[in-house]
């Protein structure tokens, strides 16, 4: 294997300036973390503006949940940027440190990859508790389990009670046990 000619096609625009380039790279970053602090401090404080105003009651364990998930995520952008501040200096330092830089940008990139997945998180977390709140189904433990059968007796028949039972499957057994004493 050879290696490739250098030619005009492969060779950088020399009217584009390395230090342009670097700046260029530094401001979409910034601006790219400025938006994951802002996402996560946001909805952090949308948490916190609905706790304040919800019952005390009604709180659910998955929203505090996802507020701590939302700071955590804010924390980790601002640690990046922190740390790409601290990368940078080093970097203009005149002594290359090539091991230092690159633990430091891995270091900033997990934490931005973190503060992501933070928010992913928190946004799930908040869907899925108000899912719950919102199903029209009963869960777990609140279901009503059916009646026994009646047994059949000589005796005459009871009518059961004219009132509509408030849940659908009371009201399902009121009819089967009218069924069964009538036939």
């Amino acid at each position: 294997m050879g290696t490739m000619p250098l030619d005009a096609a492969n060779q950088p625009d020399p009217r584009l300036d390395r230090a342009f380039i670097e700046r260029e790279r530094n401001r979409f970053a910034a601006r790219a973390l400025s938006w994951l602090v802002l996402l996560n401090g946001g909805a952090a404080l949308v948490l916190l503006a609905i706790l304040g105003r919800a019952p005390e009651g009604s709180i659910d364990s998955k929203i505090a949940e996802a507020l701590m998930y939302f700071s955590g995520g804010a924390m980790a952008g601002l640690l990046s940027a922190f740390i790409a501040y601290i990368n940078r200096t080093v970097s203009l330092d005149g002594r290359e440190r090539p091991g230092l830089r690159r633990i430091l940008l891995t270091l900033a990139l997990a934490a931005v990859i973190g503060s992501g997945a933070a928010f992913v998180t928190g946004m799930y977390l908040v869907g899925d508790a108000s899912a719950e709140k919102t199903s029209s189904h009963p869960k777990g433990a609140k279901e009503k389990s059916p009646a026994p059968p009646a047994e059949k007796s000589t005796a005459p028949a009871e009518k059961p009670p004219a009132a509509p039972a408030s849940e659908p499957m009371e009201r399902a057994q009121l009819l089967r046990n009218q069924r069964t004493v009538a036939g």
